[in-house]
């Protein structure tokens, strides 16, 4: 039963990272790339700092979305093909969910260019 608990905690939290994914791509890519206030403000002084805190704010997105993406992955390696491939559906699902929530792809394509 503590096995069942946990796996479920482990793929509600796998696809809550799913559906974050394009938000926080967005927000870690204009930190990267110096342009955090947005696009018609120069950061000056301040773009070594926004992509220091871009690095740090991928890192941290990493070290909470892979472990569990994997241990997912792994548990669902023993069940039937049926499930990995519901799995990457439902996670794909989610992240459009949240790009529309956003104002769709041309809205969130702005986040983008350069």
């Amino acid at each position: 039963m503590k096995q069942k608990i946990l796996f479920w905690l482990n793929f509600l939290w796998a696809e809550l990272t799913a559906f974050t994914f394009p938000f926080c791509l967005a927000w870690i890519w204009m930190d990267i790339t110096g342009h955090a206030k947005g696009y018609g403000y120069d950061l000056g002084s301040e773009k070594d700092i926004s992509v220091m805190m871009g690095c740090i704010e991928l890192l941290i997105w990493l070290a909470l979305a892979v472990p569990s993406n994997a241990v997912l992955f792994l548990r669902l390696r023993e069940k039937r093909k049926l499930w990995r491939i519901l799995t990457v559906i439902l996670s794909a699902v989610l992240m459009l969910a949240c790009i529309q929530l956003m104002g769709g792809f041309p809205e969130y394509g702005r986040n983008f260019h350069a």
